[in-house]
């Protein structure tokens, strides 16, 4: 990667907040803390642009997906770095979106479901036919969702594909039953997972996450929607045991259908079932590695500096670890801050305040208002 590796302020505090306490004991000589111990990138943007009171600025929103995708690659235009993304990729070959649109009120912005859309179609110098991208959900309980949440006018102007899907033929083995895989995903070459910030009343982990919204792929039955729920069987999806349903439906599907998990994080609300967005968050987050971006979620809810705070449940990162533990990705991640506009202080600015201090070139008041700076961000 050619990016360099920005921890954001909730990392920071997550590592125990180093430079705080490097500050504490350089005095008497203790060694300082290291600032960065990950294994896997998570690439985000914070911004106050992205948001004018609770008004979206799409084109700002749009820029932030841009950046993003080609920090993830290295890549210097869109096109390639969305040809890096799916490996192989032709005019010929599918995308599908899979979002949750079950809580019209609370599904992801459209003008995240906007950027993200119009941005893959600027592959191939803007030829990619977007009418090979679909849009998708369950269909539980009701149909007719997505286009509830977004607008059939709005979607029919993106020249997607949109709506709830159906399942089988193809079959999956999840915890020793068979499930039903999404048409649309099985017909599809690539796969996203595209989900909002929001915990979860009861479902493992207390995380509405980018694992479990691909729970909605999957059936048990071929028409109507129907989950491995908890009660069903040790290992379904709602098990808060072992989690081997989510484990295998990663271990033996997923894993090699799943190119992107894409986290919009401009606003975040109580839970799953809430009916309006409750805290401006400003963010738009996304990596490779589903362990790695919920374990980020998870951090993002559990922030005691957002106003008024998202964390209502415990919400820990117990799937996310339970799929690491499988080999299935890394619960230990690097925050990359990807700029949208040049802002309030990096951590790498934060590293080097410490480092001077350490040179005797700055006094412990100036290193702290670093930190102060950085962590209003």
């Amino acid at each position: 990667m050619k990016t360099a590796k920005n921890l954001s302020r909730r990392t920071f505090l997550k590592t125990g907040s180093a430079a705080a306490g490097y500050l504490l004991h350089s005095a008497s000589g203790a060694k300082a803390i290291p600032l960065v111990n990950s294994n896997a990138n998570v690439y985000s943007t914070r911004d106050d642009k992205l948001i004018t009171g609770t008004t979206v600025n799409y084109q700002e929103v749009r820029t932030a997906v841009d950046c993003i995708v080609k920090s993830m690659t290295g890549e210097s235009g869109i096109d390639a770095a969305w040809q890096a993304i799916f490996p192989g990729i032709t005019t010929s070959r599918k995308i599908a979106i899979k979002i949750n649109c079950l809580n019209t009120d609370i599904s992801p912005r459209f003008e995240a479901v906007k950027a993200l859309i119009e941005s893959i179609k600027s592959m191939f110098g803007g030829t990619y036919p977007v009418g090979n991208i679909s849009l998708f959900d369950n269909n539980l309980w009701k149909s007719g969702k997505v286009d509830a949440a977004y607008g059939t006018s709005n979607l029919d102007a993106l020249g997607i594909w949109h709506g709830e899907d159906s399942y089988g033929p193809e079959t999956v083995s999840i915890a020793g039953n068979t499930g039903y895989l999404s048409k649309k995903l099985d017909e599809a070459d690539y796969g996203i997972s595209l989900a909002a910030l929001k915990p979860h009343q009861y479902y493992a982990g207390y995380l509405s996450g980018t694992i479990k919204n691909m729970m909605g792929a999957v059936s048990k039955n071929t028409s109507t929607y129907e989950a491995l729920s908890e009660g069903s069987g040790t290992g379904q999806f709602h098990d808060k045991s072992n989690h081997t349903g989510f484990k295998d439906l990663f271990k033996n599907y997923y894993a090699n259908k799943i190119n992107l998990y894409f986290v919009d994080m401009l606003f975040g609300t109580k839970h799953e079932n809430y009916n309006s967005w409750t805290t401006v968050v400003k963010r738009i987050t996304m990596g490779t590695d589903p362990c790695a971006v919920d374990s980020y979620m998870v951090d993002v809810i559990c922030d005691p500096l957002l106003t008024p705070t998202l964390k209502n449940y415990d919400t820990t990162n117990a799937v996310p670890q339970a799929l690491a533990d499988a080999g299935l990705g890394s619960t230990s991640y690097t925050l990359v801050n990807v700029p949208l506009s040049t802002g309030p202080e990096t951590l790498k600015e934060v590293q080097i305040s410490i480092q001077n201090h350490r040179a005797g070139s700055k006094t412990t008041e100036q290193v702290q208002g670093t930190i102060n700076s950085y962590l209003k961000q």
